[in-house]
């Protein structure tokens, strides 16, 4: 039986997230209560016997159109997540797209899960680029740090990438909340902002926007003054105007269109966690 989580499941859903993902139980609740909300989560068990698999369902918006994000998919370990994902997205599908929902997005884990993917009409049309770049030098670059507010980044990123698939405040505070909590770094000025973890010697980019190259390259540089940090790994959207042609293409989001289809070149889908 397939039904919506209530209450009384959530010490078990925090237990397959920690499972699934790694995650702290304080972190897996705070997803499951703040970013996707027990409403939008689903459950399968069997009569009498505790959830043995859950996903979630999240409410996003891109412009004026109502889309659904399918994320957080975890099972017990006697449950089969490859086999049942598919069952369970082919009747989301049909539910959204009876409620007027414009369109699903999802990101696979893999390349064998983005072709099963494929059979329920989910194309991969949303994709980013990883771009690996040295950091010059500049004693003189100047940026503050961690003192982006996530009000301030959703207007920034809204600013910077007006068809962004994006979620509430609300979700995006616990986000950015869990991101500093695993030692997440925001480097900003009024032209542009990243979001970045240091490893070594390498500064690893969830997301880097900035009005031109000369932006981003300041950005760049007053974290390698910050960090000492030579390198950067970058993800950028493939759309985005920054260091163009450059980096390689590499999977990340799919869409179903739920009615009539749309174009999505200016689409932007990176939530973060």
């Amino acid at each position: 039986m397939v039904r919506m989580a209530a209450a009384d499941d959530l010490e078990t859903l925090v237990r397959l997230r920690c499972t699934r993902y790694g995650e702290t139980p304080a972190d897996a609740a705070g997803w499951l209560l703040n970013v996707a909300g027990l409403d939008n989560i689903l459950v399968l068990e069997q009569a009498g016997h505790m959830p043995a698999a859950m996903l979630a369902a999240v409410p996003v918006t891109y412009t004026h159109r109502k889309g659904i994000w399918f994320c957080g998919a975890a099972a017990a370990q006697n449950t089969s997540m490859e086999n049942l994902l598919p069952r369970l997205l082919s009747g989301c599908l049909r539910a959204f797209a009876a409620k007027k929902y414009d369109f699903a997005v999802l990101a696979p884990e893999n390349a064998q899960e983005a072709q099963s993917l494929e059979t329920l009409q989910f194309k991969n049309l949303l994709p980013m680029r990883v771009l690996q770049k040295p950091i010059r030098r500049n004693l003189v670059a100047q940026a503050e740090f961690d003192s982006l507010t996530v009000r301030h980044l959703l207007n920034m990123r809204m600013r910077f990438q007006p068809g962004c698939i994006s979620l509430p405040e609300s979700a995006m505070n616990e986000v950015m909340t869990q991101l500093y909590r695993r030692g997440l770094t925001v480097v900003s000025n009024r032209r542009g902002y990243g979001l970045y973890y240091s490893k070594g010697q390498e500064l690893q980019f969830l997301e880097l926007q900035a009005d031109n190259d000369y932006c981003a390259d300041t950005l760049l540089q007053a974290a390698r003054e910050k960090t000492g940090a030579e390198q950067a790994r970058i993800l950028l959207s493939e759309n985005q105007t920054l260091y163009p042609g450059a980096g390689r293409r590499c999977g990340y989001g799919m869409i179903a269109f739920l009615h009539e289809s749309f174009p999505v070149t200016d689409v932007y889908f990176r939530m973060l966690l």
